[in-house]
């Protein structure tokens, strides 16, 4: 398969978000819409009808997680520290590069294309990047910056706020629902069952229109020097250590292309959201759409050598 014949007709959806949303033909609010209607609808559908028949022991591989849990902190820790000591960022503006370099965009990017490019199959590999991002990433982060900020009272109170924001977190709500089905053998209503279904089949499109609908509404760049390494060191340095962690901990079959493409992907969508909790909103949504458009490149590459 050529890397075209799968990246053109999702680079074609981005590229019908872009610009549909410049002619004005869908406002900002539509295009935050749809970006909830995929997170809260469409990817827990996909992982609700995909997870609640298959076989549980198909979905934990240990050396995918392990690989995938270390080198996102390896790459996080590496961007804090070159960011807080030869960059001279604040602790704040240092932990926000550590949260773009080492955060993949598993859900909008990564999911899609290894869709589109292994027919439908992978699913448990979506499943085991999205419990490593909201178990271990998303709380390290969020901890370190509630610190940076001197907002935080003691660890006990940090750790339960970002425990709670996990708790309500729709894709971890839907994983635990369709293992409590699978676990039970509980099986749904066959309306449901084909409703869900056909919600699932949205799930790219909207996904990667979404993408584009965001880049759309601004390509206004700035912090070109702090933009250039985060960039550097989510679609580069993160598959590198991830192509060096698995000659150690070896994933087998396609598996291993697989947490290659997702490392490979942009930093997660809701980089400018959670900076703008900390006053780095636009730097994280120029650095994300940065990211977004080079990682046409990376994934390209990656692509390319998988399949070749």
């Amino acid at each position: 398969m050529f890397v075209l014949d799968v990246l053109l007709p999702l680079i074609f959806i981005v590229v019908a978000g872009i610009f549909t949303t410049k002619i004005g033909l869908f406002s900002q609010h539509f295009v935050a819409d749809v970006s909830k209607f995929v997170l809260y609808v469409s990817l827990p559908a996909v992982i609700i009808s995909s997870l609640a028949s298959i076989e549980l022991s198909q979905i934990i591989n240990a050396n995918f997680v392990v690989v995938y849990a270390l080198a996102g902190l390896s790459v996080k820790l590496l961007a804090i520290t070159f960011s807080r000591i030869v960059m001279k960022s604040t602790w704040t503006e240092s932990f926000i590069n550590g949260l773009g370099s080492g955060m993949p965009n598993s859900a909008f990017i990564g999911f899609p294309v290894v869709l589109s490019l292994y027919d439908g199959q992978y699913i448990e590999a979506f499943l085991m990047c999205v419990l490593v991002e909201n178990i271990v990433f998303i709380p390290l982060s969020l901890v370190l910056l509630e610190f940076s900020q001197g907002r935080a009272s003691t660890l006990k109170d940090q750790l339960l706020k970002v425990a709670g924001r996990i708790g309500r977190n729709p894709i971890i709500l839907a994983i635990v629902f369709a293992l409590s089905l699978n676990i039970t053998g509980i099986a749904l209503p066959r309306f449901m069952t084909e409703g869900v279904s056909i919600f699932a089949k949205t799930s790219v499109a909207l996904a990667l229109f979404a993408i584009g609908g965001s880049l759309g509404q601004s390509l206004k760049f700035e912090q070109y020097r702090r933009m250039a390494f985060v960039s550097s060191m989510k679609l580069i340095l993160f598959p590198l250590v991830t192509l060096g962690l698995l000659m150690l901990l070896p994933v087998e079959g396609e598996l291993k292309y697989v947490l290659l493409i997702f490392s490979a992907s942009p930093m997660l969508s809701i980089y400018p959201i959670l900076g703008g909790i900390y006053q780095q909103q636009r730097f994280c949504l120029n650095t994300l759409i940065l990211t977004t458009m080079a990682s046409g490149i990376t994934l390209s590459v990656i692509i390319s050598l998988t399949t070749s």
